[in-house]
């Protein structure tokens, strides 16, 4: 099979800044990724296709495989996370993620079903795309259920590192209105520290936001909502954390809203509802996750990103 016509091999610009900032490294990935795809190509019978826009920390296009089949080729920079990611799509077998054909750890290559376009935060049905996503989340996490019983508990649980990162990020900051948002994040942190449950947690997604949800072509078992997740980071927690996470977004709408407490409240309780758990427990991750992200995105030198983040919890404080 001859690649000839798909074109240069070349990274995103963002996947490029992010492989440069690494140094060295990330420096090499760069400079030997066309002979990468050419490699993994050869080797699994592909022809590449269109670059895949979306996410960081790869090389995703689309290839015909050998049989005339459409897939998705990822080439990863090699990161601790890329192990595990792996490990839990692979665990998963198609049910609530992608679909595996083959991988590649050592090279950080992934053949992937190919999927439609992610969904996207402006979809006007709110509660019809919270019904998908936590759907999607259960079957998830049933289908990694034999994997994450057989990892141990992370040495250290997700509220802690949250705590440390909202603590550090805030830093001295003279804003009483960020400091009484980050009171609150704290406070929420060492909540959610000290419900810890071992017994209750579940291998989960990480970061399920809807951009990480996307459509199958064709209808199949472990798909039953319609949509699959792509890229976890596969650790454990609670459930309530992957189901907040899944809130952590619709800023423009809350922002826009003349109740945006109680609409955050209502999605939170649909969420907990379907995937049977706790729904005070998912809107204190909701909250922990968006101030985090809002500090995290202005200390790297993004503050209008992550802007709306901050302001709507400062909202979610109003009476």
């Amino acid at each position: 099979m001859t690649l000839e016509g798909a074109g240069p091999v070349t990274a995103q610009p963002a996947v490029r800044a992010y492989a440069e900032s690494l140094g060295a490294p990330g420096r090499l990935w760069l400079d030997s990724l066309p002979d990468a795809a050419k490699h993994q190509c050869r080797e699994w019978g592909l022809r590449r296709g269109e670059v895949l826009p979306g996410g960081s920390r790869s090389y995703v296009c689309r290839v015909a495989t050998a049989d005339g089949g459409r897939a998705v080729l990822k080439l990863a920079l090699p990161e601790p996370v890329l192990q595990t990611q792996m490990a839990t799509l692979v665990a998963a077998r198609g049910q609530g993620y992608v679909q595996v054909f083959a991988h590649d750890v050592g090279r950080g290559a992934l053949l992937m079903e190919s999927l439609g376009p992610p969904m996207e935060e402006t979809v006007d049905d709110v509660p019809a795309v919270l019904n998908v996503l936590a759907g999607t989340l259960v079957q998830a996490w049933e289908g990694t259920a034999e994997l994450g019983q057989s990892l141990p508990e992370p040495p250290e649980h997700k509220a802690a590192g949250l705590l440390a990162l909202v603590r550090d990020l805030a830093g001295t900051a003279q804003d009483p209105e960020l400091w009484a948002v980050v009171d609150q994040a704290l406070r929420y942190a060492r909540e959610r520290l000290a419900a810890r449950d071992p017994a209750r947690q579940v291998l989960v997604h990480g970061d399920p936001h809807v951009g990480n949800l996307l459509p199958v072509e064709a209808s199949r078992p472990g798909a039953e909502t319609g949509y699959v997740f792509v890229d976890p980071e596969g650790f454990r927690c609670e459930p309530e954390y992957d189901l907040g996470v899944a809130l952590r977004g619709w800023n423009a709408r809350l922002l826009a809203s003349s109740g945006p407490q109680s609409e955050l409240r209502a999605w939170c309780e649909q969420m907990a509802r379907a995937a049977g758990a706790g729904a005070e427990a998912v809107w204190q991750w909701a909250y922990l996750e968006r101030v985090s992200t809002g500090l995290y995105l202005g200390h790297h030198g993004l503050p209008q990103l992550g802007a709306p983040f901050l302001e709507v919890a400062r909202r979610l404080l109003l009476p």
